[in-house]
């Protein structure tokens, strides 16, 4: 185990704590229907090493979806759209993947291979991870409408927060 896998333990941990102790508390109600909830906790997934194979990458999301619904007492909402994102992650690579390739033990982020990859991978595979979450919790399409809102406003906020973290950090 290198020193990148250890950083990246240490600030899984961290996240997760965040999530759990902090954000977990903050859901904003917007004109008495819509929700508003920050998820950071998918960049756990999303920032795995790119060379990690995806039953690996799938393995990782499936318990850390089960751990976060234990808290958040939603039965297997959070594990499954943690699955999905985990699962599509090594597509949305494949499609994103530079000319030079992907290098090994470089740590996803802005500084390894560009602020508009970077942008555009954490958008799509956040975008994908929150519109499962709502769809998922409303298990209906009933109510599109209530999951577009609730996604577009909660990625946003999630979205700007992640980078923000990332830029800093």
């Amino acid at each position: 185990m290198n020193r990148l896998h250890i950083g990246h333990i240490v600030t899984s941990v961290i996240i997760v704590l965040v999530q759990i102790l902090l954000l977990k508390n903050i859901q904003i109600v917007v004109f008495d229907r819509f929700t508003l909830s920050v998820l950071i906790y998918p960049v756990v997934v999303i920032f795995l090493p790119v060379e990690m194979r995806r039953s690996a990458v799938v393995l990782i999301a499936f318990f850390l979806g089960l751990f976060i619904d234990s808290f958040y007492d939603s039965p297997g909402v959070h594990t499954a759209a943690l699955v999905l994102t985990g699962f599509f992650r090594g597509t949305i690579l494949r499609l994103l993947e530079p000319r030079q390739g992907y290098r090994n033990n470089v740590s996803i982020g802005p500084k390894a291979y560009g602020l508009s990859w970077f942008l555009y991978y954490l958008g799509v595979l956040l975008f994908v991870h929150i519109f499962a979450y709502f769809s998922l919790d409303a298990f209906t399409f009933v109510y599109i409408i209530k999951i577009l809102v609730n996604t577009l406003m909660s990625f946003i906020v999630s979205y700007l927060i992640i980078t923000l973290y990332k830029m800093i950090f």
